[in-house]
């Protein structure tokens, strides 16, 4: 961290780009943190249907109300509260779930990287338990919630089910593991194929298109922030996994990693404090750069009006205004811009801490 926050003071100094780009962005999410205590004249789902299809910076408002600085879409819903709205929910949105994915991906990729095929032994009991458990989560995880919002339940059953089954497997997997270790056959430990298994599970994900992929979960889950969020999640940790497995099998080659090894130190130090300080970096840079693509993403999918609830304050669903009054170019150009414009800040700011990082090697 120490070593991104010097790259940071240098291209500040040296980089007008990266300067203007980061300054956008801390900007844009001090505006979404200061919302509340903003004097905004309107609110983002406020409607004003004296005022439809406003244009921006209109002087023909009555002297009694307040102005639509911005403009007014369809329903008179002013467009500057939108833009503001649109870019808590836009972070609120991509931050939690990159942090996740990229998360999950680290781990994954980072223990495939190390582990391999044949370093990583498990009980055959433990492997016997966790499958039986992955298909009884199947099961009450996913195929019975599934079924029971079919059938009009609310989502708060939908989500006590889904818990109930994450506590009902891992208490199923601590139950039977102890029992299947008195089978001698069981017993025994196996080498895991941990880089494998990723690998065929990143093939698999991958080879379905994201959105139709999202299309499908959408069609089967209620549409609300949590629900999108999750199915995100679900569809970005496998860049981050193959990046981190890739440096992993890098990191694994350097002399003070051998020699690392080589003194006898656990697999878990080896990974904790020696991998993973080489790993943050690369894995903080595709973090930034995935940001920008959920951001579009989430645009897009607000704009279909697919995963996601109808209320939901977005940049995307400003856009949609568009189709129901072509002439409305400020519903097009206004959002877009503030999109495009995040959007460029968060490839800009990655790719000068890449460059960096790339000299550096």
């Amino acid at each position: 961290m120490k070593n991104l926050w010097h790259i940071a003071h240098a291209l500040w100094q040296t980089a007008p780009a990266f300067r203007l780009a980061l300054l956008y962005l801390v900007l844009l999410a001090a505006v979404a943190l200061a919302l509340p205590w903003l004097p905004l004249a309107y609110g983002p789902n406020e409607l004003d249907l004296e005022q439809i299809y406003q244009a921006p910076f209109g002087w023909e408002t009555e002297t009694d109300k307040s102005r639509h600085w911005l403009g007014t879409d369809g329903l008179g819903r002013d467009v500057l509260s939108n833009i503001l709205y649109g870019a808590r929910t836009a972070f609120t949105i991509s931050l939690p779930v990159m942090a996740l994915a990229s998360l999950i991906g680290l781990t994954l990729g980072a223990m495939a990287g190390l582990y391999g095929n044949r370093r990583l032994y498990l009980s055959r009991a433990l492997l016997a338990a966790l499958l039986i458990g992955l298909l009884t989560f199947a099961y009450y995880g996913i195929y019975l919630p599934t079924l029971l919002f079919s059938q009009g339940a609310d989502y708060a059953d939908f989500l006590l089910t889904g818990i109930a089954a994450v506590l009902f497997s891992l208490l199923l997997v601590l139950a039977l593991t102890p029992l299947f270790k008195r089978l001698p056959y069981l017993k025994k430990k196996s080498p895991f194929p941990t880089d494998e298994l990723l690998l065929r599970l990143i093939e698999v994900q991958t080879s379905i298109p994201r959105l139709v992929l999202i299309l499908v979960l959408a069609a089967i889950v209620p549409p609300t922030l949590l629900a999108l969020s999750v199915l995100l999640v679900l569809t970005f940790w496998t860049g981050t996994a193959r990046l981190a497995r890739a440096e992993m099998l890098r990191i694994r080659e350097l002399p003070f990693f051998e020699a690392a090894t080589s003194l006898g130190y656990t697999q878990k130090r080896l990974l904790v404090r020696h991998a993973l300080p080489h790993l943050l970096r690369p894995v903080l840079v595709a973090f930034s750069f995935g940001l920008a693509g959920l951001l579009m993403l989430e645009s897009t999918l607000s704009f279909l009006n697919i995963g996601v609830s109808t209320d939901l304050v977005s940049w995307g669903r400003m856009i949609a205004g568009i189709r129901t009054n072509t002439a409305a170019w400020w519903l097009v150009a206004i959002p877009g811009a503030v999109l495009s414009l995040t959007v460029l800040a968060l490839q800009t700011f990655s790719y000068y801490v890449l460059r960096t990082l790339q000299n550096k090697k």
